[in-house]
């Protein structure tokens, strides 16, 4: 459990900005209060009645025992009995509110946090890491789960205990309070101390548990080359390691709770033989009576475990403000590619127009497109070609807007597509990967993917305009096949089917092809070609192209290299210039087969 506490030098936060996490989480929880209020009400109930009982205890000793008076012993009994009633239901429903609070403020976290991922752009996802991500909507709320949920409860009924029993005892006996509490001072040294430590070693804990997981995963991912290798004894050995010092570490951090626990609880006893002890020898005096020492002796014996956890819950606090923080810095990420206030709707149709592109994607200095200036024409085919790394894939980006460029214009219809709203430019220009990516479900819930409102006719006849139709509905289930995660109860060539129905599902102006067949083998590239063939009839189209025969079939070839566009023409034209697109022709008819 307090390996998920542990927060690495880097996260830690300072007070000012432990302070303003905090302060912004309060304000995110404002629709909660209600809640929160109810189960302040019912935690104050509960640490109250843990109070009441010493004191009823006393009440019953003193008057009903010592004075031999039975109508007060009966009282303390019958009230004793419904101050646990009170605690009973008091604690019952503390856990209820503060449960639905603390897992709707969750709630509402999550759906923030996952509708602002959902809103970046592709630039986003290049600076972060996906496992990060991930991170963020599992660990980090995880983590932040443990604190609304416990961490939250615990302190606030511990302060209310320690400040109820600290008020109450000081009330029955000031110099038995005072006496037994001298304790403090070495409990106080204790817990700073166990706080340096045992974040130190809960952090060990955290770094191991992630290189035992390392090891663990890349052994699983790996084990045909390992074992084709025959690598087992050496990757056994090296789990072995990384398990030993995973169990070094749970030691480490199990010493650091023992000492601590054991500090407190030797001063709990301590402070309660000095009870007893002083307590005995005031009431010998009459200055205290024997009610008062019991209920001393049980409040002090109440008052140590909730110093205990307040000092527990100083890692939870750090892990989840670090958590907090690090949301926050997503949730305060504005989109590299935004609508802005004004957006205008796309015409149906138009030239797309490329002005003095300049691109470099974030983190890198070299620009990958320099001043790149194209325009084409409403129908047209273009093949963008050129070697690998050449900038040809982040040309077709930016026509589509997945990026936005560092300087230059990209414009359809005379609109810059920067003016125009993201609904009617997706609707406008659609993007084919070169590998279509399926989502669990049916082969209609992926389709849908590209028009939610779709009806059962709409995707018939997407896939109808492609050709595509009869080999899906040839299926035991047709269009209700369950896919399964990443498409895997289909082939490569069905998958791209999909792909491309979903394009045609949308009906776009402008097509943008990441050379969608070039993953296929023979068979099913000429089945994909085929819908291809089709989707592209009267739309205007770019391809990314990598072979002759794509390159082909064009109206014109942009040749790009090193970010620059070098040649623009036909293939008879430029095969005629002799330059470097007949350079890349040649090649590409060597590589063919004899």
């Amino acid at each position: 459990m307090w390996a998920s506490h542990a927060v690495s030098e880097e996260d830690r936060l300072d007070r000012q900005q432990t302070r303003r996490v905090l302060r912004r989480a309060a304000g995110l929880a404002l629709p909660f209060r209600r809640l929160a209020l109810m189960a302040l009400v019912f935690i104050a109930m509960s640490t109250s009645s843990a109070v009441v009982g010493p004191l009823l205890l006393r009440y019953g000793i003193d008057h009903g025992i010592r004075d031999g008076d039975p109508r007060a012993l009966d009282l303390a009994i019958a009230l004793y009995v419904v101050s646990a009633i009170v605690a009973y239901v008091g604690g019952r429903q503390q856990y209820v509110f503060v449960n639905r609070a603390g897992e709707g403020f969750l709630r509402s976290l999550r759906i923030r946090l996952f509708a602002q991922i959902q809103r970046q752009s592709l630039a986003f996802f290049d600076r972060n890491k996906t496992g990060v991500l991930v991170s963020r909507m599992t660990a980090d709320i995880e983590s932040m789960s443990e604190l609304v949920q416990w961490g939250l409860l615990q302190f606030v009924s511990a302060a209310l205990l320690v400040g109820f029993a600290v008020v109450v005892l000081l009330i029955m006996s000031w110099q038995l309070t005072l006496l037994a509490l001298l304790v403090l001072p070495l409990i106080a040294v204790a817990s700073v101390r166990f706080q340096r430590e045992s974040n130190k070693a809960y952090l060990a804990v955290r770094e191991r548990v992630g290189d035992n997981l390392s090891a663990l995963q890349e052994n699983i991912t790996g084990v045909r080359v390992i074992q084709a290798y025959a690598r087992e004894p050496e990757q056994n050995r090296r789990f072995r390691r990384t398990n030993r010092a995973l169990y070094d570490a749970h030691l480490r951090s199990v010493r650091v709770s023992t000492w601590y626990f054991g500090v407190v609880e030797f001063c709990g006893v301590l402070a309660t033989a000095i009870a007893i002890g002083a307590g005995g020898w005031l009431a010998k005096n009459g200055e205290v009576s024997v009610g008062t020492v019991i209920a001393v002796v049980l409040l002090l014996s109440s008052l140590f475990e909730p110093v205990q956890q307040l000092s527990q819950l100083y890692n939870t606090v750090q892990s989840a403000t670090a958590s907090l923080d690090k949301m926050f810095q997503i949730l305060d990420t504005v989109p590299d590619v935004d609508e802005r206030v004004d957006a205008v709707d796309l015409p149906s149709r138009g030239a797309l127009e490329v002005e003095a592109l300049t691109f470099s994607y974030p983190g890198t200095e070299a620009p990958v497109l320099k001043d790149v200036s194209l325009t084409v024409a409403a129908g047209e085919r273009l093949a963008l070609v050129g070697p690998t790394g050449a900038g040809k894939s982040s040309l077709a980006k930016l026509m589509a807007r997945l990026y936005d460029p560092d300087e230059g214009i990209v414009r359809f219809a005379g609109i810059d597509v920067r003016d125009a709203s993201l609904a009617s430019l997706r609707t406008r220009v659609a993007v084919v990967p070169q590998e279509g990516f399926l989502f669990d479900g049916t082969i209609s819930d992926n389709l849908r993917l590209a028009r939610a409102d779709a009806t059962d006719d709409d995707i018939r006849e997407a896939l109808r305009a492609i050709d595509a139709l009869e080999r899906f509905e040839a299926f035991p289930d047709g269009l209700a096949t369950e896919v399964r995660e990443r498409g895997s109860r289909l082939s490569a060539g069905e998958r791209q089917l999909v792909s491309l129905g979903r394009a045609a599902l949308v009906d776009p102006a402008v097509l943008v092809l990441d050379e969608a067949t070039s993953s296929l083998d023979p068979g099913t590239e000429a089945l994909v070609e085929h819908a291809l063939d089709r989707l592209m009839q009267g739309r205007t189209t770019i391809v990314v192209a990598h072979r002759l025969s794509t390159v082909q079939r064009a109206d014109r070839i942009a040749v790009v290299d090193h970010g620059e566009l070098v040649e623009l023409g036909s293939h008879d034209q430029l095969i005629g210039l002799g330059g470097r697109y007949s350079a890349l022709a040649e090649a590409w008819a060597r590589s063919q087969p004899a």
